[in-house]
């Protein structure tokens, strides 16, 4: 592949400037990236490659690496870019960091290849980004919520501290059912475009609410009018949830699909969970093996875990 890139750039005539090659194989949830530009624009652009030049999938943000560069013939500069995404899916390329660094009216020239074939694609001032690959599969969001669940432990530590103090199932069931409903409403608040607060606002408030719950335990007996506590704290939990979702990307015309698919994911996977928790909490107690003592020392642990997420978000 590199190869081709040095050959486009044998063909730069010297004195031709504000032109750049490339080729951009997409391989799975990689892709690989191989620029050629001419030296006298190298230097200029040098501090903004490879952390300038963003990848995204599906809206979500890849992680480039720098593989290697040196120089190739005919006065042209090149350089090797990995860029890791956390899923398969649309890739979208924007190079406005790089075009702004370079001279007036620069274009990049590239070829996008797929397993589908291969694309050429132009990106300039004003058009500083383009995109390949497949986009992800609507059914995708349902996979996407049930991954966001049991990969969000924030969230589970939540539920966790929620189930910890045991109950009546009816009880259990309506704090669970309260959680969902108050979440549900915020995560399509937040879609739509009503109103999102920032994330730098809600993720320390679901951390507090994580340290609440587990201080709420020294108080309760069991789970019985505790839903009144988790829907309000579900309001805040579902921002957390949108503010995923906006991080995957939300196609326009499929807006109120989405929500529906990702929170019967987020709901799946939440129910798997307490499906697995339940039974186990419920024989530890006939055992006599989650005693008092042992329900106080789960929830410092749920305290302690919340207030490190609280001060490490109010830090980042």
């Amino acid at each position: 592949m590199l190869p081709l890139v040095l050959l486009g750039a044998l063909t730069l005539p010297a004195h031709q400037a504000g032109i750049s090659r490339g080729t951009w194989t997409l391989d799975g949830a990689v892709v690989e990236a191989e620029l050629v530009l001419q030296r006298a624009e190298s230097t200029a652009v040098r501090e903004v490659v490879p952390s300038g030049l963003v990848v995204t999938v599906d809206g979500a943000l890849c992680t480039p690496a720098l593989l290697g560069d040196g120089a190739v013939e005919e006065d042209g500069h090149a350089w090797r870019l990995r860029f890791s995404c956390p899923r398969e899916g649309r890739v979208t390329v924007e190079l406005a960091a790089l075009l702004a660094r370079s001279s007036v009216g620069h274009r990049h020239l590239g070829r996008a290849i797929t397993a589908a074939g291969a694309v050429d694609v132009v990106a300039l001032a004003g058009a500083s980004s383009f995109s390949f690959g497949e986009a992800a599969a609507i059914t995708d969001y349902l996979r996407i919520g049930v991954e966001h669940i049991l990969l969000g432990f924030d969230h589970l530590v939540f539920l966790f501290g929620l189930i910890l103090v045991g109950g009546r199932l009816r009880s259990l069931l309506g704090v669970v059912t309260a959680f969902t409903v108050a979440h549900s409403v915020t995560l399509a608040v937040a879609v739509l475009g009503v109103w999102q607060p920032p994330s730098s606002v809600i993720e320390p408030l679901i951390a507090l609410s994580i340290a609440y719950v587990g201080i709420e335990n020294f108080f309760v007996r069991d789970a019985a009018r505790r839903w009144r506590i988790t829907a309000p704290f579900g309001l805040v939990h579902g921002f957390g949830f949108a503010g995923a979702l906006a991080e995957v990307g939300v196609p326009q015309g499929d807006v109120p699909l989405v929500l529906l698919l990702f929170n019967l994911g987020v709901e799946a996977g939440q129910l798997a969970v307490l499906a697995l928790a339940l039974p186990v909490l419920s024989a530890l107690r006939r055992k006599g093996w989650l005693a008092e003592r042992a329900t106080r020392v789960l929830s410092l642990a749920v305290i302690a875990l919340g207030a490190y997420w609280f001060v490490e978000r109010l830090v980042s």
